[in-house]
């Protein structure tokens, strides 16, 4: 059964955090992040609807191999996968499109006062109570100048929720909770509202350097390279001159305003920097603080393995496939940025 992940209790990413082996994170029909233990064994979901992100009470679950005490240490002799951990930590995908519409864990972005959404997938069904939360980082575009934090929070579903988890379960059927206020699932969707305002950068985007002397006063700078620079970028040289905006450019050379002459004498091979001023806010989750709050195993009802780091590291913030609508509701990102 090793193909199942149940080969051993160890849930890293050697193991493939102990979820079935054979599954790709690029499948968009049956990713492995919706694929969980609970009772009956290995469980595929494939959710319905687009409310909370795609994660609804509209989903139909198909057992694909049955294991007793899959979700437990140990049960009737057979290995289980014990307390339920994190497998995957990412923000949705604002398109919501399928394929991923993003490309080295960039993205189109989000806009200001918009609301967005952190999923937490685990390898078992969980009961996550409504209030939970994940700490959200902001920074510029450079990744830099961090500024105030925002707080995802656990949403609750509406409607009746079911979990194979109790006493009706041994009996062969579901329990079922109609005021749960939280998520019985195991992927959780923590919502958050993106900052109102941006935060501002200089990002640069070509080095070059400068290929024939600039005499003091000039604002005419002879450059080797003006690939992608326009009115507007901002030049930097040396330590002569520092983001001086660009008024003009040539075949060869640039102009900057006629305030903004140089204060001495620059060589050739001197250094150049262009860059472009930014308003945009980068988004990531804290995975040092991992989440807080109340979400407890479906087998046991303890607490889950709450860390995002202690025992897996940074590679469970990562770009999968969708919570398993048509749509491709739910695809992640690892870095949201916002715009206004």
């Amino acid at each position: 059964m090793s193909l199942w992940g149940i080969s051993t209790a160890s849930e890293t990413a050697a193991n493939n955090y102990a979820i079935p082996k054979f599954q790709l994170e690029t499948d968009r029909n049956t990713s492995p992040w919706n694929t969980f233990a609970d009772v009956r064994g290995w469980i595929q979901r494939r959710y319905k609807t687009t409310t909370n992100s795609g994660i609804s009470t509209r989903y139909f679950d198909e057992v694909l191999v049955p294991v007793v005490g899959l979700n437990s240490t140990n049960v009737g002799g057979s290995t289980g996968i014990g307390t339920a951990g994190p497998v995957a930590v990412f923000f949705e995908d604002p398109n919501l499109a399928s394929p991923i519409s993003i490309g080295a864990g960039g993205t189109t972005g989000i806009a200001t006062n918009t609301t967005g959404y952190v999923h937490v997938v685990f390898n078992e069904l969980v009961f996550a109570g409504a209030g939970s939360t994940v700490l959200i980082r902001t920074f510029d575009a450079n990744d830099a100048n961090e500024s105030t934090a925002i707080v995802g929070t656990a949403v609750s579903n509406t409607g009746t929720q079911y979990a194979w988890s109790g006493t009706a379960a041994a009996h062969g059927s579901p329990d079922v909770f109609t005021n749960f206020n939280g998520q019985i699932t195991n992927r959780v969707a923590f919502a958050f509202t993106s900052p109102s305002t941006v935060l501002a950068a200089n990002v640069n985007f070509l080095s070059t350097t400068i290929n024939t002397t600039v005499a003091l006063g000039s604002t005419v700078i002879y450059v080797a390279s003006v690939t992608g620079v326009s009115a507007g970028s901002s030049i930097t040289v040396g330590t002569a001159i520092t983001t001086r905006s660009v008024v003009a450019v040539g075949d060869t050379f640039v102009t900057i305003g006629t305030a903004s002459t140089v204060p001495s004498v620059i060589g050739i091979t001197t250094a150049v920097t262009f860059s472009t001023r930014t308003n945009a806010t980068k988004l990531k989750i804290d995975m040092s603080r991992g989440f807080v709050g109340v979400i407890t195993d479906g087998s046991n009802s303890v607490g889950v393995i709450s860390s995002f780091t202690s025992q897996f590291g940074d590679v469970l913030l990562r770009n999968i496939a969708g919570a398993g609508t048509t749509s491709g509701v739910g695809i992640g990102t690892t870095t949201l940025t916002v715009t206004a």
